[in-house]
């Protein structure tokens, strides 16, 4: 994981039915995490899961997103099949939001602090990133058991 400056940028952008809502959302009252990823990169569908175990698991003021670069029917078969309840915003191409994060990678997670400041950036995969993230979250106890299956990393 890497610190990283600045904030992440206020977009407002659909969810997988069309209806629009500003990022700033995520950390207007506590801490949040934005994931950045596309259903063909393996890597963000292995993601996805515990990511979604960290918003069923985060504090009360915490906030979990995903923003897609899918369609919004590509969006719905991937939230079906991956039974997620956190909030999915979708990112049309040529992808701005990412152009203004300057990613090269997915999936790309943001650790934002309320007021919209980036204080941690992962790239890829990472057991202990995500494990840090859910601190960030106020995710109470361990995240993994031992049965989880987490390589320690994969990239993007």
């Amino acid at each position: 994981m890497t610190r990283r400056e600045g904030s992440f940028p206020d977009w407002t952008l659909p969810d997988v039915e069309g209806a629009s809502a500003s990022l700033s959302q995520a950390w207007a009252a506590g801490p949040a995490l934005v994931l950045v990823g596309h259903r063909t990169c393996k890597t963000t569908r292995e993601t996805l899961p515990w990511v979604e175990r960290l918003h069923r698991r985060r504090g009360a003021n915490a906030t979990v997103v995903a923003v897609l670069q899918d369609d919004p029917a590509t969006a719905r078969e991937l939230v079906a099949a991956q039974g997620l309840q956190m909030p999915v915003r979708l990112e049309a191409d040529p992808y701005p939001l990412a152009a203004a994060l300057d990613l090269t990678t997915v999936p790309t997670l943001f650790a934002i602090d309320v007021g919209g400041a980036i204080t941690a950036v992962s790239e890829g995969l990472r057991r202990g990133d995500l494990e840090a993230f859910g601190r960030h979250l106020g995710v109470e106890g361990e995240l993994f058991t031992a049965e989880d299956k987490v390589p320690a990393g994969k990239p993007g």
